[in-house]
C-alpha cells in the first residue's frame, strides 16, 4: 500500500496572506495562531506584518466600551484590558479616539490620557483657570496625514470645553475651549463664544465627533451643536436635525461628513448635514425587525447611547442589553447583556500579539501558558 504523499509546506508569504485575513474583532484568533509554532509567532509579531494587517482591515474594531468606571469587553476573548489604577476618588471617561481614552478625575480634579493596550497614562497640567460648571473633552492624534490604524506613541491633542451657566456667572452661556499639545506640554489661549440661555438638560455638554479638522459636540441633550475649528481655533453653534432630544448621537454620514442618528419608536434614522441645504434625511432602519428576538417587552424604549468613529458603529440600548449597528453593512449584533446604560464611550483599536503581550514571550514556557489564559 502506497504511503500518502505529504503536502508541501506553506511558504511564509502564503502563511502571512492567510493570517492577514483573520478577523480583527476577535483578537483570540491571532493569539491562538501565534501559539501554533515559533515560526508563526515570529511572523505574527513582525512590525511589517502588523502594519500590513492593519492596512488590510483598515477599520479599527470595537474591543469594548467604558461605562461607570469599568471596561466592558465586546469580544469573545477575555482581553487583559481593565480600568486604569487612577489615584483619585472618582473618574469618568469623556472621549476615546485613535487608541487613547480621555478621563476626567475628581479629588484630585484633572485630566488623564490613558492607553488601555499598554496601560500607559499621562496626567495633564491643570486646564486654564476659566469659569465652568459643565465640561466635555476630546483626544485625537496630532500627526498630519496619519491613517490612525496605529497611533500609539505619536503626539496628540486634548481639547477641553467648559460652559458656565447662571449658577456660576450672571452672563450665562459663556463657553470656552482650550487645546493641550503633548509636544509643547501647555494649553492654548482659550477661544470663547456666548451661547445665551442654557436649557436644563441631563447632559449639557456631550461627546464629540471629528469630521475633517472640526470637532462637533452635542449641547443640551442634542438641542444644539458646538463646532470647534482646530485649525482656526474658532467656535460656532449650529442646530440639530428634527430628532428627539435626548435620544440622538453625532455620527459620520455615508459620505464621511457630519451626520446625526436618533431613534423614533423602533426606527433608527440618519440625517446628514449638506451645508447651505441644511439637514437632509438619509436611511432608516426598522430595529424591531432586527431585535425582535431580544427586545422581549414590546413596550421597550430604545436609546442611542454612543457612536464609534473608527468602526462606523452606532450603539443602541434596550432592556435586553446593548446592540451594535454597523452603518456600512447594516449588521446588528448584541454585544452586552442587560444593564442601565444611558451613555457609553466605545473603545476601538487593533489588538494583536505584537501590541499587548510581546514581553510575555521573553520568559518561555510560562509566557505561552499565560497568553493562552489571556485570550481564552
Amino acid at each position: 500500500m502506497a504511503l500518502p504523499i505529504p503536502l508541501p509546506a506553506l511558504s511564509d508569504d502564503v502563511v502571512r496572506e492567510i493570517l492577514c485575513r483573520l478577523p480583527p474583532d476577535e483578537p483570540a484568533c491571532l493569539a491562538r495562531a501565534s501559539l501554533v509554532c515559533r515560526t508563526w509567532h515570529l511572523l505574527l509579531t513582525e512590525p511589517s506584518f502588523l502594519r500590513r494587517y492593519r492596512k488590510h482591515h483598515r477599520t479599527s474594531p470595537v474591543l469594548g466600551f467604558l461605562h461607570n468606571k469599568r471596561f466592558v469587553p465586546t469580544t469573545a476573548a477575555e482581553l487583559p484590558l481593565s480600568p486604569p489604577p487612577v489615584d483619585c476618588f472618582s473618574w469618568v471617561a469623556l472621549d476615546c479616539r485613535h487608541g487613547r481614552v480621555l478621563l476626567h478625575t475628581m479629588d484630585p480634579t484633572g485630566l488623564i490620557v490613558w492607553d488601555p493596550i499598554t496601560g500607559n497614562q499621562l496626567r495633564l497640567p491643570e486646564v486654564p483657570d476659566e469659569p465652568f460648571n459643565h465640561l466635555t473633552g476630546a483626544v485625537l492624534c496630532a500627526v498630519n496625514g496619519c491613517d490612525h490604524t496605529d497611533c500609539r506613541g505619536s503626539p496628540f491633542f486634548v481639547v477641553f470645553a467648559g460652559t458656565a451657566d447662571e449658577e456660576v456667572m450672571e452672563d450665562a452661556g459663556v463657553t470656552w475651549v482650550s487645546v493641550y499639545s503633548s509636544e509643547t506640554g501647555v494649553w492654548s489661549v482659550p477661544a470663547w463664544i456666548h451661547l445665551g440661555p442654557i436649557s436644563r438638560s441631563h447632559d449639557v455638554m456631550g461627546p464629540s465627533l471629528l469630521v475633517g479638522n472640526t470637532l462637533h459636540f452635542l449641547l443640551e441633550d442634542g438641542r444644539r451643536i458646538l463646532k470647534y475649528d482646530l485649525g482656526g481655533h474658532g467656535l460656532s453653534v449650529m442646530n440639530t436635525p428634527p430628532l428627539r432630544v435626548g435620544n440622538m448621537a453625532l455620527v459620520k454620514a455615508e459620505d464621511g461628513e457630519l451626520g446625526a442618528a436618533g431613534v423614533e419608536g423602533y426606527n433608527l434614522h440618519l440625517w446628514s448635514w449638506r451645508g447651505a441645504v441644511g439637514w437632509v434625511r438619509g436611511w432608516s432602519m426598522e430595529l424591531d425587525m432586527m431585535l425582535s428576538m431580544d427586545i422581549g417587552d414590546p413596550s421597550t424604549k430604545l436609546l442611542v447611547v454612543g457612536f464609534s468613529e473608527g468602526a462606523d458603529t452606532i450603539f443602541i440600548s434596550a432592556n435586553a442589553g446593548i446592540f451594535a449597528v454597523d452603518m456600512k453593512s447594516d449588521r446588528v449584533r448584541k454585544i452586552c447583556g442587560s444593564g442601565d446604560f444611558d451613555a457609553i464611550i466605545p473603545y476601538a483599536s487593533f489588538y494583536t500579539p505584537g501590541t499587548g503581550v510581546k514581553l510575555i514571550y521573553m520568559f518561555p514556557p510560562l509566557g505561552f501558558v499565560k497568553l493562552a489564559c489571556l485570550f481564552g
